[in-house]
C-alpha cells in the first residue's frame, strides 16, 4: 500500500526481508555455479541443474519458515502494534477483525473472523485478494458493501502503522440482514398506475354491437394482468383503471417492455379495429398521493403522445414503451371549441400576446401563428408573432404577410419581443410543445404564462408555466387544429385571404399535399378554408423551388444507401448553408417514394450542428427512433439536431437507433 494513497499493491506473497533474502541467495548461488564450472570437469548442464534445484529448495524453506510465523503469530504481535487496552478489545470482540501489511498480506485476525474462516483454512500469510476480490483502499471500504462468503459486510479501514512499513486494521460489520430488509423494502414499495383504453370510439363507430364485449375482454387482460403482479386494480370511470402492486413487478414490466401492450393490441373487434390502451404509472415519491399524482402525469403525457404505450415516471426522468401504431384519430369538435374558449379567455385577460413558431420555422409554425394572431385580434388583444426576419426558408411568407396593410407590423424579431415580453404577457407556442425548442426559448423561459398548439407528441413533462395546452398527435398539423379553431369562431367570410391561405400551406406541407396522415377532418379544415378565399395556385407559389436548391437536393440523392433492405439514408457533408435544412426534407420526402422503402434518414451538417430529417410512410416509426437522439416529432415526420462535427458518428449512432428499433419491432410482431 503506497504511503501516500493508502491504495493496496497488487497481491505479493513475499515480505521485503523475504525477497531480500531470495536475491542474496540468487547471487551467491551464482557464484557457486561460476566456481564449480572453472575448478572442476563436471558437465556444465549437471552444474546448472543441481544449482537451479538447490535454489529452489532454499526458496521453499524460506516459504515455509514465514508461512510457520504467519501461523504461530504471535499476540504480542498485536500488542506491538496497538494500544494494549485497545489489542485486547480488538481481539475480544464479536465484530471481525483482521491486520494486513502494504503488500496487502493477512498477518493476523481475531476469533470472530476465524469464525467466519473456519473449515475454509488458515489464510494467515495469504493475500487479501482471497478474502476480497475487488481492489480496495483504506479511503474506500466504507463505500460499498462487500460479499464474504455468502455474507455482506461493510469494510471500515484504519492505518495503524508507526514506523515506514504500513500495517492495516480492518473492521468487518454484517450488514446481511439489513441488506436484506432494504431489498424487501424496494421490492415492495407500493407503485400506482392509470390504465387507459385509447380508441373505444373508434369500437362504438365500427362495431357498436361488439362493443361491450371488446371492453370486456380488454378487461379481462388489464386484471389478469395486475393479478399475476398481485396487486390491485379498481375501474374509477368508464373504461379507464387505477392499479396499485409493488416495484418489484414493475420491474419486470419494464424489462419486458410491458407485453401487456402487445396483448391489448392484439384484441380485435368488427372490421379489425384493434384496441390499445395508454398506461402511466410512477414508483416516485415519498408518499402514496405523490408517486398517485406522478402516475396522472404519466398518463397525460402517454394520451398526449397519441397513446398505444406506457410511460414510466422515474426519480432520473421518463421512460417511453410502446408507441408502435400511430395516432388514432379521435379528436371531437367539442375538445376543440373548449380549448378555444379557454384561450380566448386566457388572452383576454393579457396585457399583450406574443406567438412563437418552432426554431427553423416551416409553414406549419408560421401559419399556425397567423391564425392565432387572428384569434388574438377577436379578443381586443394585441398580438405580435416573433420569427426569425433573417431565416430564408420562411422569408416569401413574411413578405406575403406584410404586404397585407393588417400584417404590416405584427411580425418582430428577438429583441423587440423581448422588449414587449411583461409579466402579465400570453406567450402561444405553436407546432412544438417544450420550451426549448421556441423559436426564441429565453422568451419562453421568461414568461410567466404560457399556452401551447400542437400536433406532436410529447417528449416530456410540460413545463410548471403552462397554463394551458392543446396538443392532438392524430390531427395532420397545427394549421388542421387552428382552422378548426377558427372555425368555430369566425365565419369564413371574416377570415382575410392570406390568412386562409398561409393556413392551407401548412397543411398542404404536413399532408404532403393530402397524400399523408388525412383525415375528414383535415379536409374540412381545408374547405373552410378555401371558403375564406384560400387559392390553391397562390399557395403553392409559396413551395416552388430555385434551381440552386435542386441541384443541393441532388448531393442527397446521389448518395443514397439502403440499410437493412427497408431504410433510405443520405448524408451531405461540407459546403452546405442553412437552405439545407429545408433542402434535406425534401429529399427525405422523395427518397421516401423509392421502391421497397418504409423509412428515410437524411443527414446534414450545417455549422457546428448536424440536422436529421426522418419520413415514413407509416410502418416505422421514425419519431421514437429520433427521440433517442434527442429530437422528436410525429408517427411519420420526424427530426434531431446534434452537435458535432462528425456525420460518419452521427450515421453510426443512428445506425444502432435503427438496429434497436428494428430489433424490437421483430420481437413484439414475433410473438
Amino acid at each position: 500500500m503506497d504511503k501516500n494513497t493508502n491504495h493496496i499493491t497488487e497481491a505479493l506473497f513475499a515480505t521485503r526481508r523475504d525477497i531480500v533474502l531470495c536475491v542474496i541467495l540468487g547471487c551467491v548461488n551464482l557464484l557457486f555455479f561460476g566456481i564449480m564450472c572453472e575448478f572442476t570437469e563436471i558437465s556444465v548442464a549437471l552444474i546448472a541443474l543441481g544449482v537451479i534445484a538447490l535454489y529452489v529448495l532454499e526458496a521453499t524453506i524460506i516459504g515455509i519458515r514465514r508461512r510457520e510465523s504467519h501461523t504461530h503469530a504471535p499476540v504480542a504481535a498485536l500488542d506491538a502494534l496497538l494500544d494494549e487496552d485497545l489489542a485486547v478489545v480488538i481481539r475480544n470482540t464479536d465484530s471481525p477483525a483482521f491486520i494486513f501489511d502494504s503488500y496487502g498480506t493477512i498477518l493476523w485476525y481475531n476469533e470472530a473472523m476465524h469464525s467466519i474462516l473456519d473449515k475454509r483454512g488458515n489464510f494467515l500469510g495469504e493475500n487479501i485478494s482471497r478474502l476480497i476480490e475487488k481492489p480496495i483502499s483504506v479511503e474506500s471500504m466504507t463505500e460499498e458493501p462487500i460479499t464474504l462468503f455468502g455474507g455482506l459486510y461493510m469494510l471500515e479501514g484504519f492505518n495503524i502503522s508507526s514506523g515506514g512499513d504500513g500495517f492495516y486494521l480492518a473492521i468487518l460489520t454484517d450488514v446481511t440482514e439489513l441488506h436484506t430488509v432494504r431489498s424487501a423494502y424496494v421490492d415492495e414499495r407500493v407503485c400506482v398506475a392509470y390504465v387507459t383504453i385509447d380508441n373505444i370510439e373508434d369500437i362504438t363507430t365500427y362495431a357498436h354491437e361488439k362493443y361491450r364485449d371488446a371492453v370486456s375482454a380488454v378487461e379481462d387482460k388489464i386484471k389478469a394482468w395486475v393479478k399475476s403482479m398481485g396487486g390491485v386494480i379498481k375501474s374509477y370511470d368508464n373504461e379507464k383503471y387505477l392499479c396499485i402492486f409493488d416495484a418489484k413487478s414493475l420491474d419486470e414490466c419494464i424489462k419486458g417492455r410491458f407485453p401487456i401492450l402487445d396483448e391489448i393490441r392484439d384484441t380485435r373487434v368488427g372490421d379489425g379495429v384493434s384496441v390499445t390502451v395508454s398506461i402511466g404509472v410512477s414508483k416516485v415519491g415519498k408518499t402514496l398521493l405523490e408517486r398517485e399524482m406522478n402516475a396522472i402525469s404519466a398518463i397525460d403525457l402517454a394520451l398526449g403522445r397519441g397513446g398505444d404505450q406506457a410511460v414510466y415516471k422515474t426519480e432520473e426522468g421518463i421512460e417511453f414503451f410502446g408507441g408502435r401504431t400511430k395516432s388514432l384519430y379521435k379528436r371531437s369538435s367539442v375538445r376543440s371549441r373548449t380549448f378555444t374558449n379557454q384561450l380566448n379567455a386566457l388572452m383576454a385577460r393579457s396585457d399583450n400576446v406574443i406567438i412563437m413558431g418552432h426554431k427553423f420555422g416551416d409553414f406549419d409554425s408560421f401559419g399556425a401563428s397567423v391564425g392565432v394572431a387572428r384569434l388574438a385580434t377577436l379578443c381586443g388583444v394585441g398580438a405580435k408573432i416573433a420569427v426569425d426576419m433573417r431565416d430564408k426558408n420562411i422569408a416569401p411568407c413574411i413578405e406575403y404577410m406584410q404586404s397585407q396593410e393588417s400584417y404590416s407590423s405584427v411580425f418582430v424579431d428577438a429583441g423587440e419581443a423581448n422588449h414587449l415580453l411583461k409579466p402579465d404577457t400570453l406567450v402561444v407556442l405553436v407546432d412544438h410543445n417544450t420550451l426549448e425548442r421556441a423559436q426564441f426559448a429565453d422568451i419562453a423561459r421568461r414568461a410567466s404564462q404560457v399556452a401551447i398548439l400542437d400536433h406532436h407528441r410529447k417528449s416530456e413533462a410540460l413545463s410548471p408555466t403552462v397554463k394551458l395546452s392543446y396538443i392532438e398527435p392524430s390531427a395532420s398539423s397545427t394549421c388542421e387544429l387552428v382552422a378548426e379553431m377558427l372555425d368555430g369562431a369566425i365565419s369564413s367570410q371574416s377570415l382575410y385571404k392570406c390568412e386562409a391561405d398561409m393556413i392551407l400551406a401548412g397543411i398542404l406541407l404536413d399532408t404532403k399535399q393530402f397524400t399523408r396522415n388525412t383525415g375528414t377532418r383535415t379536409f374540412g379544415a381545408a374547405q373552410y378554408l378555401i371558403g375564406a378565399g384560400a387559392n390553391p395556385t397562390d399557395v403553392y407559389n409559396l413551395f416552388k423551388t430555385l434551381p440552386d436548391d435542386l441541384s443541393k437536393e441532388a448531393r442527397f440523392h446521389t448518395s443514397i444507401t439502403v440499410y437493412k433492405e427497408r431504410i433510405a439514408i443520405s448524408s451531405c457533408d461540407g459546403n452546405t448553408d442553412e437552405s439545407f435544412r429545408v433542402i434535406a426534407s425534401k429529399a427525405a420526402d422523395k427518397m421516401l417514394t423509392l421502391r421497397g422503402i418504409d423509412a428515410a434518414f437524411t443527414v446534414v451538417m450545417i455549422g457546428d450542428m448536424i440536422h436529421i430529417s426522418g419520413r415514413s410512410n407509416g410502418k416505422i416509426n421514425v419519431q421514437i427512433i429520433l427521440e433517442h437522439m434527442g429530437g422528436g416529432g410525429h408517427f411519420e415526420i420526424a427530426g434531431a439536431q446534434i452537435e458535432s462535427d462528425s456525420v460518419l458518428s452521427v450515421l453510426e449512432t443512428l445506425k444502432g437507433e435503427i438496429d434497436e428499433y428494428l430489433d424490437l419491432l421483430g420481437e413484439k410482431e414475433g410473438r
